[in-house]
């Protein structure tokens, strides 16, 4: 036998194996099944899209599902504040997401996530020193694109070229932060929800 149970304002809940009462079976000589409080063996609707199902103590009925509150309707200010932080986001992986720099005398894409920034910062603080000839003896190793191929090789990059790839990924910074700081400027001037619509983050 199963059990159907419901919460305290008789809403449905789950279906459970019915256990037998061993004592009252015994003593009344047929089977009497332990029924727990908010359960019934009476089953529930097979179907119920759209609706909930709800025991009145005596049936299942079918209550028809609320509609789900309308999200309530943003400020202009409040959607200013969610542009402006989609703004840092793409103005973040502008800056990380790779720089272009002629160091090397050929066009390379290189990396410039958090990790190989600070990785050939302290490079550039060594350049000039004995330790930097003894540990890269064939230039420093750093992995980029070059133009027109798909795959990263090794560029060894010597003391001067080391300067212009951090001169060069210093000035591709400085213009993601300048390309950021229009757009910040946009959605300040905005004058509504089209207006804000319209600024793009490519």
């Amino acid at each position: 036998m199963k059990l159907y149970y419901y919460d305290e304002n008789g809403y449905y809940r789950a279906m459970s194996e019915a256990f037998l009462d061993p004592l009252e079976t015994e003593l009344q000589g047929k089977e009497v099944w332990l029924i727990p409080p908010h359960a019934t063996t009476i089953e529930p609707p097979s179907s119920a899209d759209g609706h909930i199902i709800k025991f009145n103590g005596k049936t299942w009925e079918l209550e028809k599902m609320p509609d789900p509150e309308p999200e309530p309707e943003l400020t202009l200010e409040e959607l200013k504040a969610q542009k402006l932080k989609l703004v840092d986001a793409w103005t973040a992986d502008k800056i990380t997401g790779g720089f272009i720099s002629q160091c090397t005398g050929k066009l390379v894409r290189y990396d410039s996530d958090k990790d190989t920034q600070l990785t050939m910062q302290g490079i550039a603080l060594n350049v000039s020193t004995e330790r930097f000839a003894n540990e890269y003896p064939l230039g420093c190793p750093v992995r980029g694109y070059k133009e027109g191929e798909t795959e990263k090789t090794i560029q060894y990059l010597n003391a001067a070229q080391v300067y212009t790839w951090c001169a060069d990924l210093s000035s591709h910074i400085g213009a993601c932060k300048q390309q950021g700081w229009i757009k910040q400027a946009q959605v300040e001037a905005a004058l509504s929800k089209e207006d804000l619509d319209a600024i793009i983050l490519d």
